[in-house]
C-alpha cells in the first residue's frame, strides 16, 4: 500500500509518465516498479546488484541501473531515460536524489518515501548540492507515511487483489531462520541484502 499510495496519492501518477525507482528491489520498490508498470508508464528501477537487476528484468521492467557499478549515476540515469524522469520514488536519498533532480522534467513530482542512505550516518549529511533544481524545474517533492492514506485502503485492497488474482503483481521475500537471526536480518536491510520483503522466521 506504501507503493501504491506514494504513485498514485502524492505522485499524481499518469499513464505517460516515466518513472524512476531507487531500491526498487525492495518490497516497496518492486511493487511501485510494477503499479506503474500496470498503469501504462516506463519505468525505470537502480538497484545494487546484477541478481536484482535479473529480478526485475523478469517483471518487465524497462531498464534497470546496478548503481554499484557506476561511475555517474546521474549520467547512468540519462543514458536510460534520455526523455527525462516525471516520478521519481526515493527509497534511498543521497546521490540517487541528486541524479533524479538533475533529470527531472518541469513540473516532475518527488514522492519521498524513505532515504535509508542516510539513516545510519554519525554526522548530519548536507542536503543534495542541486537541490535548487526544484525551482527552475518547477518540482513537487513531498514525503509522506502510508498510515496517512488508510482511509483509501478498500481501494487499494479492490486494486492490488484485481492485480494478484491476475497474476499480474509478481515479489520475493528474504527469509532468516530463527528469532537468534532477527539483528542479522535487521542490519541486512542496511547492505542491501534482501530482495523483496525481509523476514524472520520463528
Amino acid at each position: 500500500m506504501t507503493a501504491w499510495s506514494g504513485l498514485f496519492y502524492i505522485a499524481n501518477l499518469q499513464p505517460t509518465d516515466t518513472v524512476f525507482v531507487s531500491a526498487a528491489s525492495g518490497a516497496v520498490g518492486s511493487a511501485a516498479c510494477q503499479i506503474a508498470k500496470l498503469h501504462g508508464c516506463t519505468v525505470i528501477g537502480s538497484v545494487g546488484s546484477d541478481k536484482k537487476a535479473s529480478f526485475l528484468k523478469e517483471m518487465g521492467i524497462d531498464a534497470v541501473i546496478n548503481y554499484k557499478s557506476e561511475a555517474n549515476l546521474s549520467d547512468a540515469l540519462a543514458a536510460v531515460a534520455p526523455q527525462g524522469i516525471d516520478v521519481y520514488f526515493d527509497n534511498v536519498g543521497g546521490v540517487h536524489l541528486e541524479a533524479a533532480l538533475d533529470n527531472m522534467n518541469n513540473f516532475g513530482r518527488i514522492t519521498a518515501c524513505g532515504m535509508i542512505s542516510n539513516y545510519n550516518d554519525a554526522e548530519p549529511q548536507s542536503g543534495p548540492k542541486n537541490l535548487i533544481k526544484l525551482i527552475g524545474k518547477k518540482l513537487k517533492m513531498q514525503g509522506f507515511i502510508v498510515t496517512d492514506h488508510w482511509e483509501h485502503y478498500s481501494e487499494f485492497a479492490q486494486q492490488m487483489g484485481k492485480w494478484i488474482a491476475e497474476g499480474k503483481i509478481k515479489w520475493e521475500e528474504t527469509v532468516f531462520e530463527g528469532l537468534d537471526k532477527a539483528p542479522d536480518a535487521f542490519i541486512g536491510l542496511f547492505e542491501g541484502k534482501n530482495t523483496g520483503k525481509m523476514l524472520v522466521k520463528l
